[in-house]
């Protein structure tokens, strides 16, 4: 079962949650999208986000700082490789969370 860490006004990412996270980033890097493993973590952070009521905004500024401090986002050798594998994310995220099927 993935966690979420909450704090008071900006909730966080959980360690597994980010270490599932970098795993399905690291395994799209050879493919123009995301992988299954990414889409699949995507999915279960949104689901409970949801649950936990957080914001979408609450989210993208969640997965973006986990994005940003990841180890297989900063190593893409350009800005333009990096914002393409971000956009990617936030795609997922923003089209996850508001998926009428996903609950």
């Amino acid at each position: 079962m993935i966690q979420l860490a909450t704090q008071s006004q900006h909730p966080t990412l959980s360690k597994d949650v980010i270490r599932r996270l970098r795993d399905g980033i690291a395994s799209s890097k050879s493919s123009r999208g995301l992988s299954p493993e990414a889409r699949a973590v995507i999915a279960d952070l949104c689901r409970i986000a949801r649950s936990n009521n957080w914001t979408p905004e609450q989210l993208l500024v969640a997965v973006k700082d986990a994005c940003y401090t990841s180890p297989e986002i900063s190593s893409l050798t350009t800005t333009s490789e990096r914002e393409t594998v971000l956009a990617r994310i936030v795609s997922a995220c923003i089209n996850e969370f508001y998926n009428p099927r996903a609950d």
